[in-house]
Parts: C-alpha cells; structure tokens; sequence
C-alpha cells in the first residue's frame, strides 16, 4: 500500500507545483517625447527654434527642447521567465520616424555679406539595445510588470543640413546646402518601464507600458558628405573649409578648426508603447484531473492496470 501510494503523492505534486515560465517574443509601437532635453549644443546653437542677430548688436530668440531619440519607436524583443514573477528581457528600441529638429538663424555675416540660415537635424533610424530585469504581478489573466535596466547605443548617427542664403537685397538668391553626418561616442545609458500584459491565450497577450530612457552621447565627429548650390551638386573639393572635424575632451583648438571640444548631444525620452507577446513556455500549471497509472476505487484502494 505505501509502496503504490509514494508514486501516486509525487506525481501529484509535480502536476500542480510547476508555473508558467520559459522564453516569449515580443514587438510594439509607440511614441516618445523629450525629456531632460537641451536647448543648445556646445557650440551655443540652438538645436530648434529661432535666433536673429539685430543690427543694434541684440539677439532676438526663441529656443525649444529637443531630443533625438523622439518620434515613432518600434520595439522588437525577447525575454525569459524564471518563474511567474521575475524574468530578464533584451529588447532593441528602433527610432522609425526620429523628429526632425529646425534653428534658423537670420542676418549672420558671412565675408561681410548677410545671410540666414537654417540647421535641420535628425537622427537617422537610431537603435538601442536595452537588457532588464523584469518583475510581475503573476495573474493568469492581468499581469503588472515594471522593468529596468541599462541602454546600449548600437547607433546614433545624426544627419544634419545647414541651408546658407543670402538676404534680400544683397543680390541673386543663392542657397548654399552642406550636408553633414555626425558619428557620436558610445555612453551608456538607463532604461526603464511600468506597464499591463492581458493574456489572451496559452501563448498570446498584449502589452501596453510607459517607458523612460535616459541618455546623453558625446559628438565625436563631423563628415562633410555633400554639398550642392541651388540644387546642383558641387565637389566638395570646392569647399575650404575642413570636411571632418574631430571632438574631444583635450586638445587645442586652432585656426583650422579640424579638432574643437566634445559635447553631450540630448537622447532622452518618455513614450508609450502597446504591443503584442508571443510565449513558447511551457505552462506547467497542470491540473491532476483525477486520472493516473492507477484508478481509485473501492475508497482509497488504488487498482492497477489489468491485461487482456
């Protein structure tokens, strides 16, 4: 008798002690917005916004915040569960359709003619790559969650088009467009998010989270890619000034201006995200339905099998 009723206890303690864990996928959309922005880069140029340099030595302007990591996110990620309540996930933060940032900037001398001149920025298609700690709630069907963790830049290449035209009144209209990439170091950031998971099925739910990240990457250098006038393009051997500039934190700043000191470029934001998780764990949440090798009859007298 307790020879038979061993096996039956332990099995019976395996089918309802296991809990849902094992590996998902998942992607989302969503939009963020800047947060803990600048208003100006190193250089004291706005990155949005207006300047106007008045003839009675005055500066008329108006600045707004940016970010560079704003716009349209895609999420794709994957994540593992130890158990029902805490998890690691490695997700990568893709800007689809990063903002585009605009200074204009009126009546600056250039060779003692006026000028005005607008500075479009964008970061061009930037990736994160952000691994976290993932705790929940546990519900079967609602579960809280909140993660954190680190934030690696993959890439955070800006483009940036400086349009040079001369005022009204000083001749023929000529615009002038320099076209630059703007490469920037690797800084290590922060990342972090509280949201709901509704569970649809053994394997489906959707996701929605507010999201946070934190981080500021140094310029490290800028490419004179191209160069047009009136919408021609032109050499670039017929620019003078230099086509790379490094940036660093020493060195001398001479009058070539190949070498001028770093500064932080602005990647922070908070967004909203909703998406859906797709699980290839194992539910171990079995229910014993009363069946097993053996059938209890006749009390608690367990019956085996029987041969034909």
């Amino acid at each position: 008798m307790k020879k038979t009723a061993l096996p039956i206890i332990a099995f019976s303690l395996l089918s309802v002690a296991g809990h849902a864990q094992g590996f998902y996928f998942r992607a989302g959309l969503g939009y963020a917005i800047p947060q803990a922005s600048q208003t100006i880069d190193g250089t004291g140029t706005a990155y949005s916004g207006s300047q106007t340099y008045n003839t009675n030595q005055t500066t008329t302007f108006s600045l707004k915040a940016a970010s560079f990591s704003a716009g349209t996110q895609g999420v794709l990620g994957v994540g593992y569960m130890v158990n029902e309540h805490v998890g690691i996930q490695l997700d990568a933060g893709i800007g689809l359709s990063t903002k585009k940032y605009t200074i204009e900037v009126d009546n600056v001398a250039i060779q003692g003619v006026p000028y005005n001149i607008s500075i479009i920025q964008r970061a061009k298609t930037p990736v994160m790559m952000i691994p976290s700690l993932v705790l929940q709630s546990g519900g079967d069907k609602m579960n809280l969650y909140a993660r954190m963790g680190v934030a690696l830049p993959l890439k955070t290449t800006i483009t940036v088009d400086q349009l040079q035209i001369n005022a009204p009144g000083t001749g023929a209209r000529t615009v002038d467009d320099f076209t630059f990439t703007v490469k920037n170091s690797f800084s290590l950031g922060f990342a972090g998010a509280v949201g709901v998971k509704y569970k649809l099925n053994d394997k489906t739910s959707l996701w929605a989270e507010v999201n946070m990240l934190s981080m500021s990457v140094y310029i490290k250098e800028a490419d004179l890619t191209g160069f047009s006038e009136n919408g021609q393009s032109i050499p670039l051997s017929y620019v003078t000034s230099p086509h790379v500039v490094k940036y660093t934190k020493s060195g001398i700043v001479d009058s070539t201006r190949e070498t001028l000191p770093a500064y932080s470029q602005p990647f922070s934001n908070v967004g909203i995200s909703i998406g859906v998780s797709f699980s290839i764990a194992k539910d171990a949440r079995h229910h014993s339905t009363g069946s097993s090798r053996f059938n209890s009859q006749d009390g608690d007298k367990p019956q085996p099998y029987r041969r034909r």
